[in-house]
This record gives structure tokens, C-alpha cells and sequence, in this order.
């Protein structure tokens, strides 16, 4: 089925290489969302992002950690009075392996840094630290770019704690937030792991590639074994949460699966500045939506009404899906892979995270509990 923005490789004679499809719907989605003319830099930035595998398809690349069908990008949209199209990709190669993939994220870096600007101060504090010569994690490292109507595009990566082995992801992340000057984060980190971090598994280590003060350091987090009601407990304490608004999200986005959670973990975040190193900046929720939903058309049912219920509009975000879908909604899952939740200043922010499905539909469930992720 052809669309707008491009067209699923499962139905074409000749599949687009990863890098065009992934541009295409890029750009669809930035004309989708009234930032039309910021188009040319999403995908110019695009192209610099994905300079080691964008000639590729996908059959050609490995598996890749990015979207749940193991495409190696990943769209996503905010939905606030500012809106954000935001992209993710995964620094890899064909054929490669992990310790290739330390290469090819430092290769992406520097050329962030070289044509882009993309201040490196912290990454050079950590870049070490999560990436070894012999990473123990098949997966090293995301690079993301966030782009509004307004000002440069926005860069950001994300380190795997576990690449120096799963029980030592807790240590690397206390040792990288004391890398870049926020060893005070460490209580509240600790805080937010009550049932020790097999269960509440620290996941992701996340930097701002900017010199600007409110740049952030962010740490994310599975969650196992858990359920709405749990969640929104371990969340209660931050500002803007309580327990009713969270539980009342995962009833609406997943209402069969609110008092079991077990099937696929939730992922939480938490944020910290340099301003204030020991308090916790902002934090947010993520349920996954590959395996909470029959298909893509009733999650999309949903997640219109979560936006009803933040007093949000839904255009924007209908416009955003049809630019990324590639078949019908009711055929399947895997088009949503994330949707995030966080107060605001004003009213809750949603933030849908897309999968262009370029391997295929329907993926499983991943990152069981004993498994690295």
C-alpha cells in the first residue's frame, strides 16, 4: 500500500533503501505538522545521521534496537503548544557487530560535532565509559535530532549502561552522572529503583549534545512485574504526577493490560540539569504499545482520547500517523511504539513514538526479565 511519504518495502518489486524510506516519511511528516519549511533540515539531517547504513535496506542491516520490528529509526511526535518532530537512529552498519558499532557511533559523533555544531563537552566525559573496545551489549548507542518551527535542530544520545555487563549497569550510570558533574543525582536514581534494579532496571543513559545551562542528562528505566497502580505510585512523588493521573493514562492507552504490565515493561525517565544536580528536573512515563493493543487503529482510537483528556487536539497527531503508515491500521501493530506522558506548566504533555515498519508488522514482545535489555 503507497503513501503519501513512501511506501512499505514488504510491497514493492525493488524496496527503497532504508535511508530514502526513512527520509520520505520524514518529510511527510514535517509538511504534516506545519513544519514544512524546516523539511529540508530534517532530512539533510537525516542523511548525516544515517551516513553508514542509509544506502542500505533494510533486509541488509542488522536487527536494530531503535523500533520494535528492529527498523534502525524511530518517529516521534509532541503534541504541546510548541510542536517537536523528534527522530532516532541507531549507529550501525551491514554486517557489523558490536565492537563495529563503538566505531560507527563515534564516526556519527563526530560528524555531529564537525558539521553540525553538536557541542561534545559531555559526550568526552563519558564517550569511554559506554563505549568500550569490547562492549558486552549487542546494542552501543542512539543518536536523536529534535527539530521546531523555530531555531538549529536539536542533538541528543543515548548510551546502553549495560554494555560493561547487565549487573553492572547501576554502577556505569552512577559513574557517568558523576562523569559530567551530577554525582548529587545518585539519591534520587537509587530512589527511583525501590525493588533494586533487576526489577526497576536502569536502561538507558541520555545526554544533550548542547552548551546551553538547561541541558539535560536523562536516565531511563524498565519496569517489571508491575502493574498501573504500581507505577503510578513509584511516580506519585514528582512534580505535577500524583497517582490518579498515571493510573488513569495506562487505563485509557492499555485498559486490558492496566493491573498487568509484565507482558512488556513500562519505561519511565527521569531528568537532571546542572543547575540543580540533586533534584529531579522532569520526569515521564512511556508504555509500550506493540503488545497493549489488538492493532494500530485502536490505539489510535486511544490515544485520541488521551489527547481529549490533556485538551489536546487530535489533528496534528492523525496527520502525523497517516504520514507514517504504510498499510492499514486495523491489519496490525507495530506502527506506535511508545506513548509518553508528563505534566507540564500547564496541561499534560503526549508525545507518540512512531515505527516506519520497514522490517515488518506485528513484532513480539522484547526485553524479557533476564535478558540484557
Amino acid at each position: 500500500m503507497k503513501t503519501a511519504s513512501g511506501t512499505s518495502e514488504a510491497n514493492m518489486e525493488s524496496p527503497l533503501s532504508a535511508g530514502a524510506a526513512g527520509a520520505a516519511r520524514l518529510a511527510g511528516l514535517a509538511t504534516g505538522l506545519g513544519l514544512g519549511d524546516r523539511s529540508g533540515v530534517c532530512v539533510d539531517t537525516f542523511r548525516a545521521m544515517t551516513h553508514s547504513w542509509g544506502a542500505a535496506t533494510a533486509g541488509e542491516l542488522p536487527e536494530s534496537d531503535v523500533s520494535s520490528d528492529g527498523s534502525p529509526v524511530e518517529f516521534a511526535v509532541g503534541f504541546d503548544d510548541d510542536p517537536s518532530l523528534q527522530f532516532a537512529v541507531e549507529a550501525l552498519r551491514p554486517g557489523d557487530c558490536p565492537v563495529d558499532r563503538v566505531v560507527s557511533a563515534r564516526a556519527t559523533m563526530a560528524r555531529l560535532v564537525r558539521r553540525y555544531g553538536a557541542d561534545e563537552r559531555r559526550w568526552a566525559q563519558v564517550a569511554d565509559l559506554y563505549l568500550p573496545e569490547k562492549p558486552a551489549t549487542e546494542h552501543v548507542a542512539m543518536f536523536g535530532a529534535e527539530v521546531r518551527q523555530h531555531g538549529d535542530a536539536q542533538f541528543k544520545v543515548w548510551f546502553y549502561p549495560a554494555v560493561g555487563g547487565p549487573e553492572r549497569a547501576a554502577e556505569l550510570c552512577e559513574r557517568g552522572l558523576a562523569a559530567v558533574g551530577l554525582g548529587a543525582a545518585w539519591d534520587a536514581v537509587a530512589a527511583h529503583m525501590p525493588r533494586g534494579e533487576r526489577l526497576d532496571r536502569p536502561v538507558m543513559f541520555s545526554l544533550d549534545l548542547s552548551a546551553a545551562p538547561e541541558a539535560r542528562v536523562k536516565l531511563y528505566f524498565r519496569h517489571y512485574a508491575t502493574d498501573a497502580g504500581r507505577l503510578a505510585e513509584l511516580m506519585a512523588s514528582y512534580p505535577g504526577f500524583g497517582a490518579g493521573p498515571v493510573r488513569e493514562f495506562c487505563q485509557v492507552m492499555a485498559p486490558e493490560a492496566a493491573a498487568d504490565l509484565s507482558a512488556q515493561p513500562p519505561v519511565t525517565c527521569l531528568s537532571f540539569t546542572g543547575a540543580r544536580p540533586a533534584a529531579v528536573g522532569g520526569a515521564t512515563v512511556y508504555l509500550p504499545m506493540w503488545t497493549y493493543a489488538p492493532d494500530d487503529e485502536v490505539v489510535r482510537r486511544r490515544m485520541n482520547d488521551a489527547l481529549a483528556a490533556c485538551g489536546r487536539a487530535s489533528a496534528p497527531y492523525e496527520r502525523a500517523l497517516r504520514e507514517v503508515a504504510s498499510r492499514p491500521l486495523g491489519t496490525g501493530r507495530g506502527i506506535h511504539n511508545y506513548v509518553a506522558w508528563r505534566p507540564g506548566p500547564g496541561r499534560p504533555r503526549l508525545k507518540a513514538y512512531f515505527s516506519p515498519e520497514l522490517r515488518h508488522a506485528d513484532p513480539a514482545a522484547r526485553y524479557a526479565l533476564d535478558g540484557q535489555g
